[in-house]
């Protein structure tokens, strides 16, 4: 029966076709699934300098037998990749890795499509918020300019006609003694209250 094993964290650049050759030499080996990294992170490295090259941030590896999964697990955990430095770039790393009991390779293509539909609800729920957003803006500003055009004729209405009482301009406040005496060229006029009138007799 085979066995699956995870590997909660990969080497840099370390390809599955990599991974493969140097797990190989511990069993036989059906197949290997490398997580890309996230798109938000990757595209975040890229513009602060890092490298531009594909990033793996955990695996599966399918062992031909569940004993052998197990072993590999338990035996390299925690321990250098090793190699010789010539031929492995990795040597120094560290494996990160356990065993999967019970678990099927069919329950990570699972997990994959789920975290898929995931991802696209999460997105269709940001254009729909973003939608939303974008209507109620649309009908505040469609708001405005009835408030406007409402203020604008209001407006219009409150101008004088032909013949009529209202003062010059449209002003909605009556003219007073002093202006209209102004308005007749009869000089500037000033009102001094009855005290001041009996203060100077």
């Amino acid at each position: 029966m085979k066995g699956v094993v995870h590997l909660a964290s990969l080497p840099l650049h370390m390809r599955a076709q990599k991974l493969r050759h140097i797990l190989e030499q511990f069993g036989e080996i059906e197949r290997i699934y490398l997580a890309p990294e996230d798109e938000f992170r990757s595209k975040n490295r890229k513009k602060s300098g890092g490298s531009k090259k594909i990033r793996f941030t955990e695996g599966w590896v399918e062992f031909a037998q569940r004993k052998l999964a197990r072993r590999v697990a338990e035996s390299l955990n925690g321990t250098p990749i090793g190699g010789k430095k010539r031929h492995n770039v990795f040597r120094d790393d560290i494996w990160n890795m356990r065993y999967l009991p019970k678990f099927k390779w069919f329950m990570l293509k699972e997990g994959t499509i789920y975290n898929q539909q995931v991802r696209k609800a999460r997105l269709q729920q940001m254009m729909s918020q973003a939608q939303r957003e974008n209507t109620f803006f649309l009908e505040r500003v469609e708001q405005a300019r009835t408030i406007q055009k409402i203020a604008e004729r209001r407006e219009a209405k409150g101008k004088p006609k032909k013949g009529g009482g209202s003062a010059p301009g449209g002003s909605r406040f009556p003219r007073t003694d002093a202006a209209t005496a102004r308005s007749a060229g009869a000089g500037p006029v000033v009102g001094i209250s009855d005290t001041v009138l009996n203060s100077l007799l």
